[in-house]
Protein backbone atom coordinates (compact mmCIF):
# COMPACT_ATOMS: atom_id res chain seq x y z
CA UNK A 1 0.00 0.00 0.00
CA UNK A 2 1.51 3.00 -1.02
CA UNK A 3 1.69 6.13 1.53
CA UNK A 4 -0.68 8.53 -0.04
CA UNK A 5 -3.01 5.60 -0.52
CA UNK A 6 -3.09 5.11 3.48
CA UNK A 7 -2.78 8.88 4.21
CA UNK A 8 -6.29 8.96 2.62
CA UNK A 9 -7.54 5.53 4.16
CA UNK A 10 -6.84 7.16 7.51
CA UNK A 11 -8.18 10.63 7.26
CA UNK A 12 -11.48 8.73 5.89
CA UNK A 13 -11.44 6.09 8.52
CA UNK A 14 -11.08 9.38 10.97
CA UNK A 15 -14.13 11.07 9.48
CA UNK A 16 -16.15 8.29 9.71
CA UNK A 17 -15.56 7.55 13.56
CA UNK A 18 -16.34 10.92 14.37
CA UNK A 19 -20.00 10.37 12.61
CA UNK A 20 -20.63 7.37 14.91
CA UNK A 21 -19.66 8.01 17.94
CA UNK A 22 -21.21 9.55 21.21
CA UNK A 23 -19.69 13.02 22.50
CA UNK A 24 -17.47 11.29 25.25
CA UNK A 25 -15.83 8.80 23.02
CA UNK A 26 -15.81 10.96 20.36
CA UNK A 27 -13.32 13.85 22.24
CA UNK A 28 -11.52 10.85 23.59
CA UNK A 29 -11.12 9.43 19.38
CA UNK A 30 -10.41 12.37 18.49
CA UNK A 31 -7.36 13.36 20.54
CA UNK A 32 -5.88 9.76 19.61
CA UNK A 33 -6.12 10.34 16.03
CA UNK A 34 -5.01 14.02 16.21
CA UNK A 35 -1.95 12.37 17.95
CA UNK A 36 -1.46 9.85 15.05
CA UNK A 37 -2.07 12.48 12.38
CA UNK A 38 0.73 14.35 13.55
CA UNK A 39 2.85 11.40 13.89
CA UNK A 40 1.79 10.49 10.35
CA UNK A 41 2.49 13.71 9.26
CA UNK A 42 6.37 13.68 10.72
CA UNK A 43 6.31 10.00 9.16
CA UNK A 44 5.26 11.11 5.82
CA UNK A 45 8.20 13.87 5.61
CA UNK A 46 10.54 12.37 6.63
CA UNK A 47 9.41 9.17 3.67
CA UNK A 48 9.60 12.12 0.87
CA UNK A 49 12.56 13.51 2.61
CA UNK A 50 14.63 9.57 1.81
CA UNK A 51 12.48 9.24 -1.04
CA UNK A 52 14.18 12.73 -2.92
CA UNK A 53 17.70 11.72 -1.62
CA UNK A 54 17.67 8.07 -2.63
CA UNK A 55 16.77 9.68 -6.42
CA UNK A 56 19.32 12.21 -5.70
CA UNK A 57 22.36 9.70 -4.92
CA UNK A 58 20.87 7.70 -7.60
CA UNK A 59 21.18 10.58 -10.11
CA UNK A 60 24.41 11.20 -9.09
CA UNK A 61 25.79 7.34 -9.68
CA UNK A 62 24.39 7.57 -12.75
CA UNK A 63 26.31 10.54 -13.21
CA UNK A 64 29.10 9.55 -11.86
CA UNK A 65 29.58 6.14 -14.05
CA UNK A 66 28.91 8.16 -17.09
CA UNK A 67 31.35 10.63 -16.62
CA UNK A 68 34.28 7.86 -15.28
CA UNK A 69 33.35 5.78 -18.67
CA UNK A 70 33.81 8.80 -20.59
CA UNK A 71 37.35 9.67 -18.29
CA UNK A 72 38.43 5.68 -19.02
CA UNK A 73 37.67 6.48 -22.62
CA UNK A 74 39.68 10.00 -22.76
CA UNK A 75 42.82 8.31 -21.15
CA UNK A 76 42.77 5.16 -22.91
CA UNK A 77 42.62 7.23 -26.06
CA UNK A 78 45.23 10.04 -24.72
CA UNK A 79 47.46 8.53 -23.03
CA UNK A 80 48.00 4.94 -24.13
CA UNK A 81 47.70 3.65 -20.16
CA UNK A 82 47.88 0.19 -19.77
CA UNK A 83 45.15 -2.43 -18.71
CA UNK A 84 46.48 -2.39 -15.12
CA UNK A 85 45.90 1.32 -14.75
CA UNK A 86 42.48 1.24 -15.94
CA UNK A 87 42.04 -2.09 -13.95
CA UNK A 88 42.76 0.33 -10.74
CA UNK A 89 40.33 2.88 -11.46
CA UNK A 90 37.72 0.18 -12.67
CA UNK A 91 38.06 -1.02 -9.05
CA UNK A 92 37.57 2.47 -7.31
CA UNK A 93 34.27 3.15 -9.05
CA UNK A 94 33.21 -0.20 -8.20
CA UNK A 95 33.82 0.74 -4.67
CA UNK A 96 31.54 4.21 -5.32
CA UNK A 97 28.98 1.84 -6.49
CA UNK A 98 28.78 -0.89 -3.61
CA UNK A 99 28.15 2.70 -1.69
CA UNK A 100 25.84 4.23 -3.15
CA UNK A 101 23.99 0.43 -2.90
CA UNK A 102 24.55 0.16 0.33
CA UNK A 103 22.87 3.92 0.73
CA UNK A 104 20.06 2.44 -1.21
CA UNK A 105 19.54 -0.84 0.99
CA UNK A 106 19.47 1.47 4.10
CA UNK A 107 16.85 3.75 2.33
CA UNK A 108 15.09 1.14 1.29
CA UNK A 109 14.74 -0.46 4.48
CA UNK A 110 13.60 2.90 6.27
CA UNK A 111 10.90 3.28 3.74
CA UNK A 112 9.42 -0.68 4.70
CA UNK A 113 9.57 0.30 8.19
CA UNK A 114 7.70 3.69 7.57
CA UNK A 115 5.25 1.63 5.30
CA UNK A 116 4.71 -0.72 8.48
CA UNK A 117 3.92 2.29 10.93
CA UNK A 118 1.36 3.57 8.48
CA UNK A 119 -0.24 0.08 8.58
CA UNK A 120 -0.14 -0.39 12.18
CA UNK A 121 -1.27 3.30 12.86
CA UNK A 122 -4.59 3.00 10.14
CA UNK A 123 -5.35 -0.54 11.85
CA UNK A 124 -5.31 0.75 15.29
CA UNK A 125 -7.79 3.85 13.63
CA UNK A 126 -10.35 0.81 12.58
CA UNK A 127 -10.22 -0.56 15.76
CA UNK A 128 -11.14 2.24 17.80
CA UNK A 129 -13.71 3.19 14.72
CA UNK A 130 -15.23 -0.33 15.59
CA UNK A 131 -15.08 -0.35 19.31
CA UNK A 132 -16.37 2.96 18.70
CA UNK A 133 -19.61 1.72 17.21
CA UNK A 134 -19.84 -1.01 19.25
CA UNK A 135 -20.15 1.03 22.30
CA UNK A 136 -22.68 3.65 20.91
CA UNK A 137 -24.98 0.39 19.66
CA UNK A 138 -24.93 -0.94 23.08
CA UNK A 139 -25.60 2.58 24.01
CA UNK A 140 -28.83 3.27 22.08
CA UNK A 141 -29.96 -0.57 23.28
CA UNK A 142 -29.93 0.57 26.75
CA UNK A 143 -31.35 3.88 25.95
CA UNK A 144 -34.39 2.52 24.31
CA UNK A 145 -35.24 0.02 26.99
CA UNK A 146 -34.89 2.80 29.43
CA UNK A 147 -37.03 4.71 27.37
CA UNK A 148 -39.67 1.65 26.78
CA UNK A 149 -39.73 1.06 31.04
CA UNK A 150 -40.27 4.68 31.69
CA UNK A 151 -43.14 4.78 28.92
CA UNK A 152 -44.94 1.61 30.35
CA UNK A 153 -44.36 3.49 34.20
CA UNK A 154 -45.95 6.64 32.61
CA UNK A 155 -49.11 5.19 30.54
CA UNK A 156 -51.32 3.04 32.98
CA UNK A 157 -52.61 1.31 28.99
CA UNK A 158 -48.88 0.58 28.00
CA UNK A 159 -49.13 -2.92 28.91
CA UNK A 160 -52.88 -3.61 28.33
CA UNK A 161 -53.97 -5.57 25.28
CA UNK A 162 -56.10 -4.07 22.84
CA UNK A 163 -58.65 -6.55 21.04
CA UNK A 164 -59.55 -6.92 17.56
CA UNK A 165 -63.07 -6.84 17.76
CA UNK A 166 -65.33 -3.70 17.95
CA UNK A 167 -67.47 -5.23 20.76
CA UNK A 168 -64.56 -6.32 23.15
CA UNK A 169 -62.58 -2.97 22.81
CA UNK A 170 -66.18 -1.32 23.60
CA UNK A 171 -66.51 -3.17 26.83
CA UNK A 172 -62.58 -3.03 27.82
CA UNK A 173 -63.20 0.96 27.81
CA UNK A 174 -66.43 1.19 29.46
CA UNK A 175 -64.84 -1.19 32.36
CA UNK A 176 -62.00 1.15 32.88
CA UNK A 177 -64.93 3.71 32.76
CA UNK A 178 -67.06 2.36 35.86
CA UNK A 179 -63.78 1.36 37.40
CA UNK A 180 -63.13 5.48 37.58
CA UNK A 181 -59.99 4.97 35.36
CA UNK A 182 -61.66 8.36 33.41
CA UNK A 183 -58.24 9.17 31.43
CA UNK A 184 -57.42 5.53 30.45
CA UNK A 185 -61.58 5.00 29.35
CA UNK A 186 -61.18 8.00 27.27
CA UNK A 187 -58.31 6.66 25.10
CA UNK A 188 -59.69 3.75 24.77
CA UNK A 189 -63.43 5.42 23.36
CA UNK A 190 -61.20 7.60 21.43
CA UNK A 191 -58.89 4.54 19.87
CA UNK A 192 -62.21 3.01 19.26
CA UNK A 193 -63.46 6.13 17.28
CA UNK A 194 -60.57 6.01 15.61
CA UNK A 195 -60.12 2.51 14.41
CA UNK A 196 -64.23 2.41 13.61
CA UNK A 197 -65.41 5.55 13.49
CA UNK A 198 -68.49 3.85 11.48
CA UNK A 199 -69.43 1.16 13.86
CA UNK A 200 -72.32 0.73 16.01
CA UNK A 201 -70.62 1.98 19.29
CA UNK A 202 -69.53 5.28 18.07
CA UNK A 203 -72.11 7.69 19.87
CA UNK A 204 -71.93 6.13 22.89
CA UNK A 205 -68.17 6.30 22.94
CA UNK A 206 -68.36 9.92 21.96
CA UNK A 207 -71.04 10.19 24.68
CA UNK A 208 -68.82 8.37 27.33
CA UNK A 209 -65.81 10.09 26.51
CA UNK A 210 -67.90 13.71 27.35
CA UNK A 211 -69.07 12.11 30.70
CA UNK A 212 -65.25 11.45 31.07
CA UNK A 213 -64.40 14.87 30.80
CA UNK A 214 -67.92 15.85 33.17
CA UNK A 215 -66.84 13.13 35.69
CA UNK A 216 -63.42 14.86 36.04
CA UNK A 217 -64.87 17.98 36.53
CA UNK A 218 -64.20 19.60 33.16
CA UNK A 219 -66.93 21.16 32.38
CA UNK A 220 -66.20 22.80 29.17
CA UNK A 221 -65.00 19.82 27.29
CA UNK A 222 -67.38 18.08 28.17
CA UNK A 223 -69.99 20.35 27.31
CA UNK A 224 -68.44 20.91 24.09
CA UNK A 225 -68.26 16.84 23.67
CA UNK A 226 -71.92 16.30 24.73
CA UNK A 227 -72.88 19.01 21.84
CA UNK A 228 -70.91 16.70 19.61
CA UNK A 229 -73.04 13.69 20.48
CA UNK A 230 -76.17 15.89 19.85
CA UNK A 231 -74.82 17.14 16.37
CA UNK A 232 -73.45 14.00 15.10
CA UNK A 233 -75.99 11.49 16.10
CA UNK A 234 -79.04 13.63 16.57
CA UNK A 235 -81.25 10.10 16.45
CA UNK A 236 -79.18 7.92 18.80
CA UNK A 237 -80.41 7.23 21.91
CA UNK A 238 -77.76 9.21 23.60
CA UNK A 239 -79.04 12.54 22.09
CA UNK A 240 -81.48 12.92 25.12
CA UNK A 241 -78.88 11.93 27.83
CA UNK A 242 -76.41 14.34 25.75
CA UNK A 243 -79.34 18.09 25.58
CA UNK A 244 -79.90 17.05 29.53
CA UNK A 245 -76.17 17.06 30.49
CA UNK A 246 -75.48 20.24 28.19
CA UNK A 247 -77.43 21.79 30.67
CA UNK A 248 -75.79 20.36 33.44
CA UNK A 249 -72.24 21.78 32.70
CA UNK A 250 -73.49 25.31 32.18
CA UNK A 251 -75.25 24.52 36.22
CA UNK A 252 -71.83 23.33 36.98
CA UNK A 253 -70.39 26.24 35.88
CA UNK A 254 -72.42 28.97 37.34
CA UNK A 255 -74.25 29.95 33.99
CA UNK A 256 -77.47 29.48 34.94
CA UNK A 257 -79.60 31.35 32.34
CA UNK A 258 -77.68 29.27 29.65
CA UNK A 259 -78.63 25.70 31.15
CA UNK A 260 -82.05 26.73 31.08
CA UNK A 261 -82.88 26.72 27.56
CA UNK A 262 -80.98 23.13 27.28
CA UNK A 263 -82.89 21.61 30.65
CA UNK A 264 -86.36 23.33 29.82
CA UNK A 265 -85.77 21.50 26.01
CA UNK A 266 -84.94 17.65 27.89
CA UNK A 267 -88.68 18.28 29.38
CA UNK A 268 -90.02 19.35 26.74
CA UNK A 269 -89.03 17.13 24.53
CA UNK A 270 -88.67 14.19 26.64
CA UNK A 271 -91.63 14.42 29.04
CA UNK A 272 -91.43 10.61 29.77
CA UNK A 273 -87.61 10.16 30.21
CA UNK A 274 -86.81 8.75 33.74
CA UNK A 275 -84.65 11.89 33.96
CA UNK A 276 -87.04 14.37 33.84
CA UNK A 277 -87.81 14.94 37.30
CA UNK A 278 -83.65 15.63 37.58
CA UNK A 279 -83.74 18.11 34.44
CA UNK A 280 -86.90 20.06 36.90
CA UNK A 281 -84.71 20.38 39.55
CA UNK A 282 -82.06 21.69 37.82
CA UNK A 283 -84.30 24.34 36.58
CA UNK A 284 -85.31 25.32 39.69
CA UNK A 285 -82.00 25.50 40.93
CA UNK A 286 -80.69 27.43 38.06
CA UNK A 287 -83.96 30.02 38.59
CA UNK A 288 -83.04 30.73 42.19
CA UNK A 289 -79.36 30.81 41.58
CA UNK A 290 -80.73 33.87 39.37
CA UNK A 291 -82.51 35.47 41.27
CA UNK A 292 -80.07 35.29 44.07
CA UNK A 293 -77.96 37.33 41.70
CA UNK A 294 -80.09 40.33 40.80
CA UNK A 295 -80.70 40.78 44.75
CA UNK A 296 -76.89 41.17 44.93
Amino acid sequence: MSVTRLACSLIVSALLAGCWVKQEVGQRMQADIVAMQTELEVIKKAHHEEKAKLQQRLEEADKHIAELDLLIERHRKASGRNAADFGVEIEQIKSKLMELRGVVEVNQHRLEIIEKRLSIIHDDLASQKARAIEDEKERQKVQEESGKKAEQGKDPLAAIERPDEVKAFYKLAYGLLEAKQHKAARRLFEELLAKWPDSGYSDNALYWIAESHYAEGSYREAALTFQKVRAEFPKSDKAPDALLKLGYCFHAMGMYRESLPFLKEFVQSYPRNPNVGKARKKIREAQKGLEKAKSK
